[in-house]
């Protein structure tokens, strides 16, 4: 009993559950991502209906969403080093960075995965790759710098509720 005491049952934002995310982002792409990319499209995996025309959005459209892009990067890293460890993807180095990729087990991998969950990141992350897969890395950091404010507006409406802002 003790040992069940002193288990890790933390899932959400896990490396591991951030690590499978990826698995289905990279499977989805058909080029290389590099860490930056993969931030941004993991927020993208989950809050799809903040884009106009999108998918309903996988995780619920809580308050101050937008904020989860700041702390992204390091919990997608970690997954990525779970993923990586277990030759689940390709790891790329080149003059530009690093990316990753899909490799020959992603795929398979993924197909043990089939649960609603499972099933609607695998249709959420084809479709977040054919809607931006297309664009530049300039261009989806300008889309998001763009959007942010739609999407972190309840910052700005906090605001002015508190009385914290001068006009």
């Amino acid at each position: 009993m003790e040992l069940l005491k002193n288990r890790n049952t933390k899932v959400f934002n896990s490396p591991l559950e951030m690590g499978l995310r990826t698995l289905f982002l990279l499977s989805a792409c058909n080029k290389p991502c590099d860490l930056q990319r993969l931030v941004y499209y993991d927020y993208i995996l989950l809050h799809s209906g903040d884009i106009p025309t999108g998918p309903i959005s996988i995780h619920p459209n809580i308050p101050f969403r937008a904020s989860e892009i700041l702390v992204k990067r390091e919990l997608i890293k970690k997954g990525l080093n779970l993923i990586l460890s277990r030759d689940l993807v390709k790891l790329n180095f080149s003059d530009n960075g690093f990316t990753y990729e899909s490799n020959e087990l992603t795929a398979p991998f993924l197909k043990y995965l089939d649960t609603p969950y499972a099933n609607d990141l695998l249709r959420t992350s084809s479709w977040v790759v054919d809607y931006f897969g297309n664009l530049s890395d300039s261009e989806l950091e300008l889309y998001f710098k763009d959007k942010l404010d739609v999407w972190g507006g309840e910052f700005t409406k906090e605001s002015f509720l508190r009385g914290n802002t001068t006009i």
